[in-house]
């Protein structure tokens, strides 16, 4: 498996990019999954509410977190037999 270098160095080849730029880029996209991972996790804890949640990343990241969680226990409670 590539080295994550050399992965950017492949992609700065084949896009002719520079790698500071393309990992500008992947800072800032590492950052945003962060963010929407933090925020999706809060609300699924009950830490903050949905609105904020909604606020902070939009509808789309929450109802596709509250459609996993309910797939998720619904497939516990099959497996329960409940």
């Amino acid at each position: 498996m590539a080295s994550t270098l050399e992965k950017l160095e492949t992609i700065a080849r084949l896009t002719n990019q520079d790698v500071t730029h393309l990992l500008a880029r992947a800072i800032e996209l590492g950052v945003e999954q962060l963010w929407v991972q933090t925020i999706v996790d809060l609300y699924l804890k009950g830490q903050i509410p949905r609105e904020e949640a909604i606020q902070a990343v939009g509808l789309k990241w929450v109802e596709r977190a509250e459609q996993i969680r309910d797939a998720v226990l619904e497939d516990v409670r099959w497996g329960l037999g409940l």
